[in-house]
């Protein structure tokens, strides 16, 4: 006969099987009350409270699993995945040591490993241990598009050009998942760009169980509120550079029209910040220890009018959240520079510069154009501190052309370009951010190959501060973007240190950032559309330093009157935007493309 711990088993496996986690805990929890060292029990309850997104109880599980029970691989490689959950991506890759050993040629477990060397930024390494996944099983749908993006990482370029074309042919098929990051800096195609973040959203979602569920109920059409209440959804409220971007744009929303609050899914770094964020919103709460379902009832709860999500298809993003449509409208901005790829997101923020109508198709939302440039910026950022060239250990006299874009934006097109410079410019160096040793080393092979001694290459470490940051940024002549993958805070940090950005503009909305930037300061002419204008504008430059000098004066001037850096003219046109949004949900008309004004907003 049948024990009732295993009656209680059998139940909490068929509530499992039927989607409902929480009612399979609790009969677990009856099984293990009768039989507390049942090891079948406890890894279903664990695999239960991943599913509810319960980290830390999952944890607490999960340790007593792999003291009592050594050989259970599966409940060792769960921990490792509920570690690097909670952030704690050390300790993770501790965990699958001994499954690597229970469990020598699993191709899954080495994938695992790589992961999470990735997310250690160990990228020669994760490629190591991703190769091995890769001979293991070339049919691991995500083991190749990892692989691309580890060796992406390391700059190792011989690597990725052999693996690239196999990558890229399989995404076009819908048969592999690339890193929707990676893909940004691999492709300039912004049609090959959106089916990536489908394909990405597909497997995101279907390894949430709670996001292919139907949700519990709609957000209405829309409320009535004397005033629009805008929600901002974020794991980076914290020492990020997008929160760094979005605080002014929160402090000055028009209080009489807006309320705003923030939804924050992250981890509290105990940044000032972080303290800045919530103090910028009339309201705040941290729902990142909450499932999608739960924190998608949070939000309705609220009876937020429009919620904006800021993460897009970066670490730490949750798309299950915004499937249970917790708000009549639901908007993607500024984290990612591309589409969602979800038929469940009304709008995405951009501007003429970086979203043409044109792009319509690339995107599975509509295109919201802004008045002027869709980036924000913080006025209230500190201004450089003065740093010499003697202590950067910068030649005086040098033309310095510098990229502190990270590394791995730096595609064989440009640095080809930048050599080419350098070869007819003798009296110049470039200047990059400071890699690892392998890193560093591939970079000046690389220069040696094109004919450049590497000692013209230098490399930028840490600084003590922001300000010193922005401060030796001024002691460089020309910043040269990197393409397909536009910098970002880097560029806005780099025109408001006063140093003059080139750029490379695209066809996909990571390649145009730059430009939008660009425009907004009147500086049109540092905005090249071929990598020959590329490099013929940076020689004239390198050639002509009165020139340069002109347009630094028209940069710093620029500063103070433009558009890009006038936070409340920037807060006024995003409100418009808003507002028309609102207006379309309350009279239950569809998302449509619009132009907005800062006059009024016009339907295209």
């Amino acid at each position: 006969m049948e024990s009732a711990a295993e009656q209680h088993y059998r139940r909490g496996v068929a509530l499992h099987n039927a989607g409902d986690f929480a009612g399979a805990v609790a009969a677990y929890d009856l099984s293990l009350s009768l039989v507390p060292d049942h090891p079948l029990v406890r890894y279903n309850r664990a695999a239960a409270l991943v599913q509810l997104q319960r980290w830390q109880e999952a944890l607490e599980g999960l340790d007593i699993l792999v003291r009592t029970h050594p050989g259970m691989a599966d409940a060792w490689n769960n921990r490792a995945g509920v570690l690097q959950a909670l952030g704690r991506h050390d300790e993770a890759l501790e965990s699958l040591k001994p499954v690597l050993q229970l469990r020598p040629f699993d191709a899954r477990i080495f994938y695992n490993a790589g992961i999470m060397l990735l997310a250690l930024n160990r990228f020669d390494e994760a490629q190591q241990v991703l190769s091995r996944a890769f001979e293991l099983d070339p049919d691991h749908s995500d083991c190749l598009g990892c692989l691309v993006s580890a060796a992406l990482r390391a700059c190792d370029w011989p690597a990725l050009e052999r693996l690239l074309p196999m990558a890229l042919a399989k995404v076009r098929e819908g048969r592999l998942v690339v890193p929707p990051l990676t893909m940004l800096a691999l492709s300039d195609d912004a049609l090959l760009q959106r089916r990536c973040s489908e394909l990405n959203l597909q497997r995101t979602l279907a390894d949430t169980a709670e996001g292919t569920r139907p949700p519990p109920r709609l957000a209405p059409r829309s409320y009535d509120h004397a005033k629009i209440r805008i929600g901002y959804l974020s794991s980076d409220f914290g020492d990020h550079p997008v929160a760094a971007q979005i605080v002014g744009l929160l402090e000055r929303h028009d209080r009489t029209r807006f309320e705003v609050t923030g939804f924050f899914t992250g981890r509290e770094d105990g940044s000032a910040r972080h303290e800045r964020v919530v103090r910028a919103c009339d309201d705040f709460f941290s729902i990142g220890a909450a499932g999608s379902r739960e924190a998608a009832n949070l939000i309705r709860e609220a009876e937020i009018d429009i919620l904006v999500d800021l993460n897009g298809q970066t670490m730490g993003w949750r798309p299950a959240i915004l499937k249970y449509r917790p708000a009549p409208v639901i908007a993607t901005y500024l984290g990612y520079a591309g589409t969602m790829g979800a038929d469940f997101v009304d709008y995405i923020i951009g501007d003429p510069q970086v979203t043409p109508f044109e792009l319509g198709s690339a995107m599975a939302e509509k295109i919201v154009q802004l008045p002027d440039c869709f980036w924000p910026s913080d006025p209230d950022m500190a201004g450089p501190e003065p740093v010499t060239r003697a202590e950067l250990g910068l030649p005086q006299n040098a033309f310095v052309f510098c990229c502190f874009n990270s590394n791995h934006k730096i595609r064989p097109l440009v640095f080809d370009a930048w050599m080419r410079l350098l070869a007819q410019l003798p009296d110049s160096l470039l200047w990059i951010r400071d890699g690892h040793p392998a890193m560093n080393d591939r970079f000046r092979a690389e220069a040696r190959s094109r004919g450049i001694d590497p000692s013209r290459l230098h490399f930028a470490g840490r600084m003590q501060s922001f300000a010193r940051h922005l401060g030796r940024q001024a002691e460089a002549d020309l910043f040269l973007d990197t393409w397909p993958y536009n910098a970002h805070a880097t560029a806005s940090d780099a025109l408001w240190a006063g140093l003059p950005v080139l750029t490379l503009r695209g066809e996909s909305l990571v390649s145009r950032i730059s430009a939008t930037m660009l425009t907004n300061l009147g500086l049109e002419e540092l905005i090249a559309s071929n990598i020959g204008a590329y490099e013929a504008i940076a020689l004239a430059l390198g050639r002509d330093r009165g020139r340069l000098a002109n347009l630094r004066q028209r940069l710093c001037e620029a500063r103070t009157n433009a558009p890009l850096f006038d936070m409340d003219r920037f807060a006024r046109g995003i409100e418009a935007a808003y507002v028309e949004m609102h207006a379309r949900a309350r009279a239950g008309e569809p998302p449509l493309p619009l132009r907005v004004t800062l006059q009024s907003p016009l339907s295209i």
